[in-house]
């Protein structure tokens, strides 16, 4: 009777702790225990070429910085060659690294037909690729059926096809080496999907299922896959939300919800720290994210028919939210 009695606790117990511990961390128990018992700093990728895209701002920009910080060598994509030479310049003022060990490499990643020569100018110069960090994306906001179908081509063509494409450049180089690691940022977006993001989400989702076949594929030649999900961010990605059309949107959209306003978004450092930690231990997938996202993130893993109850619910009010703040705004 004790050793049932004592049973009973547990099973009531134990899951009250671990919830507990969801709700008061920014990032999954996996990743935490080995932030606390794995390798530490990132001090494993000090000299490793690490080939960052979308490194011009964000997510992108805040990774440049702290892995600069522990002497990694750097390849900085992205459109703009001015912001990323500016990032440069201040890698080069926080880090240990000299000039020769940051490469500037604009690159577009919706031009397919330029990879092959981009990864072989990072060969040229560094020899190898031993990280590929495909950060470069773009986020969409708007109802469904109000978004152009340019909209939804573009999001899964940025988002999907040119991380593929980039990530079959460079994957060759590593198997021949037998060695090397495949980075992507992905989205909490990718496994919770929310209203209002419907070809941003279809864009993550697809991330996660195209990566997690590949790291089965790759796993024998010493290649490790590792996506990223974080949740609400601080960075400039806002700016460059599409809507209904192609077009940038600015920090603020018509579809934006007073209600979540985005107090609550991690802070990029936080995120950075959270990135090079998970690389660095070569782990398969983290979750990143101030909560209540995080927990909904456990709830869409583990229970997904109670998830998608309560999307249902909640997405219901939300929208009712932003219509009626969409209505307010026209008529001010």
């Amino acid at each position: 009777m004790v050793w049932m009695t004592l049973i009973g606790w547990l099973v009531v117990v134990v899951p009250v702790i671990v919830v507990f511990a969801i709700f008061l961390s920014d990032a999954d128990l996996t990743f935490r225990f080995y932030e606390h018992f794995g390798v530490q700093n990132g001090e494993n990728l000090k000299g490793k070429v690490i080939w960052i895209t979308g490194a011009s701002s964000g997510i992108g920009e805040e990774l440049a910085y702290q892995l600069s910080g522990i002497g990694s060598k750097l390849v900085l994509s992205a459109r703009r060659t001015s912001e990323l030479e500016r990032v440069k310049k201040t890698c080069l003022q926080r880090g240990i690294v000299e000039a020769e060990d940051i490469m500037i490499l604009p690159l577009d990643l919706c031009a397919f037909d330029s990879h092959d020569s981009a990864t072989q100018k990072v060969l040229d110069k560094f020899g190898q690729v031993d990280v590929l960090v495909n950060n470069a994306g773009r986020s969409q906001r708007s109802y469904a059926l109000d978004a152009s179908l340019e909209v939804d081509k573009e999001c899964l063509r940025l988002n999907v096809i040119g991380t593929v494409s980039l990530t079959k450049s460079v994957l060759p180089v590593m198997v021949e080496r037998k060695s090397g690691h495949v980075v992507v940022i992905s989205s909490v977006a990718g496994k919770l999907p929310a209203p209002l993001q419907a070809s941003y989400s279809a864009a993550k989702f697809a991330l996660q299922g195209y990566f997690d076949a590949l790291r089965s594929e790759v796993y024998d030649e010493n290649i490790t896959v590792t996506t990223i999900c974080p949740g609400p961010v601080v960075s400039k990605v806002r700016d460059n939300t599409m809507t209904t059309t192609l077009e940038r949107t600015g920090e603020d959209t018509e579809y934006d919800d007073p209600a979540v306003h985005y107090g609550n978004r991690m802070a990029t450092g936080r995120c950075g720290q959270i990135i090079v930690t998970s690389i660095a231990n070569r782990l398969n997938e983290v979750w990143c994210s101030r909560n209540p996202f995080l927990l909904f993130t456990y709830i869409a893993q583990y229970m997904p028919s109670v998830c998608r109850l309560f999307s249902k619910f909640y997405g219901r009010q939300r929208i009712k939210v932003i219509r009626k703040h969409v209505q307010e705004k026209k008529t001010k």
